[in-house]
């Protein structure tokens, strides 16, 4: 076929479900947007469109080369935007679907940084906790946690969830900093409690022996994750919690992270998009900017703990795990 004229006319008649609006929007007669599609039709040899006086409808061979036909106009689309986004610093609009504990705790207190470097994308952000329908709901790109399944997105990694024990200045100068897992027994807790089961968070220790996960007996539950952190930040006790969801505030100086050899690693964190032979420009960026900022926020200054070496096991040789039963419960 010799260009995409009568493809672009096809489609935009399926989607305005009328010549006379697909004519008004491509500023044609919508005898001569007809007589494309009817010259389309015979060209391929199908018939793609039911007519009648008072009704438009795709054929089933109509439906299946319409569908065809949207994903090569995109491509092209995306061909075209790609080359002129590439003289031209990124700009447009942006939906970004993020989990409501990472982009209020993580990500908005970042954006400064973001639209410095890129003033002309203009962001809108899909804040939820259920996994959005990318393609369904014209979404770019999603930060998603946890194992994705099968799915026709394509994903890369950011990291994990690594898990750290924090609690305020204030809070550790008046009950003191507790060294072993036995010693939280004696202080104030404070737990997420899980909105799709309302059960608490079990939290999570890497030790010597492996990963054990503890019921916690908490002073205070809340069901939203950064009023977990904000909680902490007040004073009101010791909580365990994603580093990159309190990275903000530790950066600050408003939580210090306690026993730093438990740190434990949790779930994978995502970005997800629609399958696309060229990203544009503005999703390129950002997903090298999420990734940047993932990788800083994620896994604390004071590293990881390393029980692969002996030297390893024995730095954490003072951590026992006698828990008294009075307060946790081995899960």
């Amino acid at each position: 076929m010799e260009d995409f004229s009568a493809i672009t006319v096809f489609v935009r008649v399926v989607e305005a479900r009328s010549f006379a609006a697909a004519a008004a929007q491509l500023g044609m007669t919508p005898s001569g947007v007809s007589r494309a599609v009817s010259r389309l039709e015979h060209r391929i040899g199908v018939r793609l469109l039911a007519r009648s006086t008072r009704s438009l409808r795709l054929t089933e061979d109509g439906e299946s080369f319409y569908r065809r036909c949207q994903c090569i106009l995109a491509d092209l689309g995306e061909a075209v935007d790609a080359l002129g986004e590439a003289k031209i610093a990124p700009r447009g609009k942006l939906r970004v679907a993020v989990p409501m504990s990472i982009g209020r705790a993580s990500l908005i207190p970042n954006l400064p940084d973001f639209e410095t470097r890129y003033p002309d994308i203009r962001l809108e952000l899909v804040m939820s906790d259920r996994a959005n329908g990318l393609v369904e709901e014209g979404i770019d790109c999603a930060i998603r946690m946890g194992d994705l399944g099968d799915s026709s997105l394509i994903a890369r990694k950011l990291g994990y969830l690594n898990n750290v024990l924090c609690a305020s200045p204030a809070y550790l100068q008046r009950f003191g900093r507790p060294t072993r897992i036995e010693d939280l027994g004696g202080h104030r807790i404070i737990n997420y409690v899980l909105p799709t089961t309302g059960r608490p968070w079990q939290w999570q220790f890497t030790t010597p022996e492996g990963k054990r996960s503890l019921e916690m007996e908490a002073h205070l539950l809340i069901n939203d994750g950064e009023s977990v952190i904000q909680a902490a930040m007040a004073g009101l006790g010791i909580i365990q919690a994603p580093h990159c969801l309190a990275a903000c505030a530790i950066e600050a100086g408003q939580l210090e992270i306690i026993m730093q050899d438990t740190i434990s690693v949790g779930s994978s964190v995502w970005l997800v998009f629609p399958q696309k032979r060229h990203l544009s420009a503005r999703l390129q960026v950002f997903i090298d900017w999420i990734q940047q900022l993932f990788s800083r926020t994620s896994v604390p200054a004071c590293g990881l703990p390393d029980y692969s070496t002996e030297s390893g096991r024995k730095a954490a040789l003072p951590i026992q795990l006698g828990v008294p039963k009075r307060r946790f419960e081995a899960a």
